[in-house]
């Protein structure tokens, strides 16, 4: 038999509501749905390249926020090659 050991963890109230929900409705218990979710995380993390891990979150500094904030509110030209790249999804190969 596993040995079990209890954890806290913070999460949002919209994610909290989801669990609940989802425990509601498949009749599993909260702490059978977290181990198996982070079972899985963990599992993917050592499967997959490094390369591949899109992380959730992302810290930006005041300098990098402002340039999205830039980019956003005065977006660039699309470059030819960008053109090109989303025509070519758009005709028919026949």
């Amino acid at each position: 038999m596993a040995d079990y050991v209890q954890i806290s963890a913070q999460i949002s109230e919209a994610t909290k509501r989801r669990l609940d929900q989802y425990a509601q409705e498949s009749g599993l218990k909260k702490s059978r749905i977290i181990e198996e979710a982070v079972q899985r995380h963990l599992e993917a993390v050592e499967e997959l390249p490094p390369e591949y891990i899109i992380p959730t979150h992302m810290v930006l500094t005041d300098e990098s926020w402002d340039m999205v904030v830039d980019l956003i509110e005065n977006p660039r030209e699309p470059t030819q090659a960008l053109r090109d790249l989303m025509q070519r999804g758009t005709t028919d190969p026949d």
